[in-house]
């Protein structure tokens, strides 16, 4: 799955917050990917593409190391084709599509067709890639009877057109068999003349369809006269093979499709006499091979077209739009948390909301354009329109009110709300759809971490923060690969005794020159679940490594506080076993939980599953480890988080700890929530001490805990040093 395609626009500005690393739904068959190009491994695998191989996630991501891995799954007779299109792709911007054949852990097989996207940065360097897996079998097995159709009727019109050479005597070429029959042509009286067998299947007599002039003109259909008769010229002129697919009119106005086929008689003066051949029933060949292209198209589930068309036709559809047009592109709409629909009332809940949602965008969009499913939850608009782009912002901000309307099903009632990224066709831009299609997931993007159900348009600033985020992310991955992340320890002092209390971890980016970078400066890390899972894992073990030194070496030195953010919180929702293997690893380094403490900053609770990470909380307090709210009065319910969830202390913010002294304001908020801590039975610690002004203020109003440059500096762990004297 390494270096499948490649592009212009990063991988990472197609992502939404805390999404695009959850399991992609498996509603249309299709498998999801994404390869790290700088580490060498796969980083995410959807449950679907797991299941096409027949193995879990775990066993997926355990075996997919490298292109030879992944050869494994690969039919041998497949493989040299995906090698080498792998290779190709290394050295080129093409998006690729391929279609090979999985062999499943078990003996299954499966026919797959597999489309990616590569990320490179401005100087032509492999990044990452993704890429989608869709089940071909069911496509592949229509194919095969198709095929098998088509040589049947190659066959049976093979021997006719044989017997048509071998004999003078028109029914000579009469076959056994209602779907055939014999067609003539004298070119010099223009005499037609077609086989009884196929005047009955038409509906006709003798008497009701003569042979005579004009026959052939008033059976066959008018659409397909031109065609015809470029075949029969061709055939005089250059003696071109006649072979055409046309349709007949049967006498009740039916059509029925035929292939016919045929040649001419040339006299001595190299002149032709007249033409003939034979003709056969291709109906239900056709309704196959209609039913077969109508299943490439469209979406199975809601009978929108998909992506593969949208592809297909998409700059057609831009470049032909009207003269009135005044605005044309493409948007893109993803529904928020429709993830959890799925997860309260099952997967048949989900696809009924998706199939009336899809008839809502039909109703809405109309002829202003063509509605696909490009996948999972996520729809796609290619529109071309006569208002000017303000008006048709406007137009999309309405589409999202008829999104939000409830869905009733089963007595359940559901509301959607959706993210909307528009995309313009402009001269400045130009008018690649693959461009547009990502320019509106940049959009949606924003319209995301704008807190969903809203439309963003694309602008370069986007774009813009795409490239920095992806560097960002990049040069993190190579930070963990380096080992460069360190952690610094800041004290923490008891006010009141003046003696330390414990260390708060403090994470820190090493620069190759020995500098070291605060995470407000690569903040964007910690939005991406998987790093910062990734990071979060190194933090929490470094940090119980570190606490079993000290204590190996006979330091009493309180407690060691991490912060957890709530990617992480996201993820270990789905994994019940996170508290358990936490306390395990505390035990294991010969620890207490109390040695412990989890921070977090109310951001984890700002979800619709609260109530699961109360559930983490619970059962990290349960066990033991003290739990802080971090940055507490700089949040959006702080006073309603403090009341619902159970923390053991609670973090007064810098920020009124830096100006308590000279904003009355913040003074009293300082005060309040002091005061409001203690009726709560809850413990303060102050951040951000610099001077002896502040401790002062802090000592008299009660607070218990301190930290900040007054107090001590963050330090690596080897420099941190455990004075007997009061700390200030």
């Amino acid at each position: 799955m390494n270096n499948k395609v490649s592009n212009v626009y990063p991988v990472q500005s197609l992502r939404r917050p805390g999404e695009l690393f959850e399991e992609v739904e498996a509603l249309a068959g299709i498998g999801y990917w994404e390869w790290d190009e700088i580490g060498d491994n796969c980083t995410y695998c959807s449950e679907q593409l797991a299941r096409m191989h027949g193995v879990t996630v775990e066993e997926f991501m355990r075996r997919a190391t490298s292109m030879d891995a992944d050869l494994e799954w690969v039919h041998p007779d497949d493989r040299e084709h995906y090698r080498t299109q792998t290779l190709r792709l290394r050295q080129t911007k093409s998006i690729v599509e391929l279609e090979y054949r999985i062999i499943q852990t078990g003996g299954g097989e499966i026919f797959v067709r597999e489309r990616g996207v590569a990320v490179v940065d401005a100087d032509g360097t492999h990044l990452r890639s993704y890429g989608f897996i869709l089940d071909i079998t069911s496509l592949k097995s229509a194919e095969v009877a198709l095929r098998d159709l088509h040589h049947r009727q190659e066959e049976i019109l093979e021997q006719r057109t044989k017997a048509l050479r071998l004999s003078e005597e028109r029914y000579a070429f009469a076959i056994s068999g209602a779907s055939q029959g014999v067609w003539e042509w004298d070119l010099n009286d223009e005499h037609n003349y077609l086989s009884e067998q196929w005047k009955l299947l038409l509906g006709y007599t003798d008497q009701d369809l003569p042979n005579a002039p004009g026959l052939f003109i008033k059976i066959v259909h008018a659409d397909d006269r031109s065609s015809v008769e470029q075949a029969f010229q061709a055939h005089l002129k250059d003696r071109a093979p006649f072979d055409v697919s046309l349709r007949l009119l049967h006498k009740s106005g039916e059509q029925i499709w035929v292939r016919a086929r045929g040649h001419a008689v040339w006299n001595k003066e190299n002149r032709a006499t007249k033409m003939g051949g034979t003709i056969s029933d291709i109906t239900e060949y056709r309704k196959l091979l209609d039913t077969a292209q109508y299943y490439a198209e469209r979406d199975q589930l809601t009978g929108l077209y998909n992506r593969h068309y949208f592809m297909r036709i998409a700059d057609d559809l831009l470049h032909k739009s009207s003269p009135s047009c005044r605005s044309c592109g493409v948007a893109i709409i993803d529904l928020d948390d429709f993830k959890e629909i799925n997860d309260c009332h099952g997967h048949p809940a989900g696809d009924s909301a998706l199939i009336i949602l899809a008839e809502r965008l039909v109703e809405y969009i109309g002829d202003t354009g063509i509605v696909i499913r490009l996948g999972g939850d996520e729809f796609a608009v290619v529109f071309s329109t006569h208002l000017r782009w303000m008006e048709t912002v406007q137009y999309f901000k309405r589409l999202l009110e008829e999104i939000s309307k409830p869905i009733a099903w089963k007595g359940f009632l559901f509301e959607c709300s959706a993210s909307l990224g528009l995309a313009e066709k402009t001269q400045a831009n130009g008018s690649d759809v693959n461009d547009l299609l990502q320019q509106a997931d940049l959009a949606v993007y924003d319209a995301k971490a704008a807190g969903g159900n809203a439309v963003r348009c694309y602008s370069e600033a986007l774009l813009k923060a795409a490239l920095n985020r992806t560097n960002t992310l990049n040069s993190a991955r190579r930070a963990l690969t380096d080992e460069r992340f360190v952690l610094c320890f800041q004290p923490k002092a008891d006010l009141q005794s003046q003696k330390l209390a414990g260390f708060e971890a403090l994470l820190r980016l090493s620069n190759k020159d020995g500098t070291l970078v605060p995470p407000s400066n690569y903040a964007e890390v910690f939005e991406d679940s998987v790093l910062a899972c990734r990071i979060g894992e190194m933090v929490r073990l470094s940090a119980i490594e570190q606490a079993s030194s000290w204590l190996e070496a006979g330091h009493d030195f309180g407690h060691i506080a991490f912060n957890m953010s709530p990617p992480e919180f996201q993820a270990y929702q789905r994994e019940p076993q996170f508290v358990d293997r936490l306390i395990e690893a505390i035990s294991n380094a010969g620890l207490k939980p109390s040695h412990i403490q989890v921070e977090v900053t109310e951001d984890v609770l700002l979800t619709r599953k609260r109530e699961n990470v109360s559930g983490i909380l619970r059962h990290l307090r349960e066990n033991g480890i003290t739990v802080a709210l971090d940055d507490f009065g700089t949040g959006h319910a702080s006073l309603l988080h403090l009341k619902e969830t159970e923390f053991d202390l609670v973090k007064l913010d810098v920020s009124f700890v830096r100006s308590m002294l000279t904003s009355d304001v913040d003074m009293a908020i300082v005060e309040t929530i002091t005061k409001l801590a203690a009726k709560l039975g809850k413990q303060i610690v102050a951040e951000g001490i610099e001077t002896q002004e502040q401790l002062a203020v802090l000592q008299g109003l009660g607070v218990a805990f301190g930290q900040g440059f007054l107090i001590g500096h963050p330090v690596p762990g080897d420099s941190v040093r455990f004075p007997s004297n009061p700390l200030f």
